[in-house]
């Protein structure tokens, strides 16, 4: 895939932190990536089997172009294992794992932070606000990280189908810092 992007970024507060205010104004980012993906799932919503496993890489900036800041590469590896347990109720345990890192290179000093690894929400980290497990700034503010990790295991099962009730565990980790896999 290629993706061009311009992220423009106005009206910040002179009490925002240097790693908010050193992006103002208007940043280009020109990328290509590759997804290598292999999906056995009987069904994409309530799976009760099978399995998906995905691999992610983007290379941004250097001879593509775009700003200077947005020189990076990242790789991402997911996978997810559906088991079915009982077929009463349609039970199935979810086994979740993801993990991936991002690099700056060349001229660029970091990683832009709207480029960065954020965890929380209800797709990754459950009882986290959205993008807020994060390394912070000087303000508190979630500024992303550039090596993440996540867990899930989750036992389901059908209340009155579609409708399913769940327990689950949810762990993971950002860290600052590029190939810091240590939670």
């Amino acid at each position: 895939s290629y993706t061009y992007e311009v992220f423009d970024i106005n009206n910040i507060s002179p009490s925002a932190s240097a790693v908010i205010r050193a992006l103002e104004g208007s940043n280009a980012s020109s990328s290509i990536g590759f997804q290598l993906e292999r999906d056995t799932r009987d069904k994409i919503i309530n799976t009760t089997a099978g399995n998906r496993v995905e691999v992610n890489a983007r290379f941004a900036g250097g001879p593509l172009g775009g700003s200077k800041i947005n020189n990076y590469y990242s790789v991402e590896v997911r996978g997810s294992q559906f088991f079915p347990v009982f077929e009463t109720q349609t039970q199935v345990l979810a086994l979740i794992g993801r993990g991936g890192v991002i690099q700056n290179f060349g001229k660029s000093p970091d990683v832009p932070y709207y480029s960065k690894f954020y965890l929380g929400g209800p797709t990754t980290l459950r009882g986290y606000e959205f993008r807020d497990v994060a390394p912070r700034d000087s303000f508190n503010e979630p500024i992303g990280g550039k090596t993440y990790g996540f867990f899930s295991a989750e036992y389901s099962l059908d209340i009155v189908s579609p409708i399913r009730a769940a327990v689950f565990y949810d762990a993971g980790f950002v860290n600052k810092n590029a190939y810091a896999f240590n939670p």
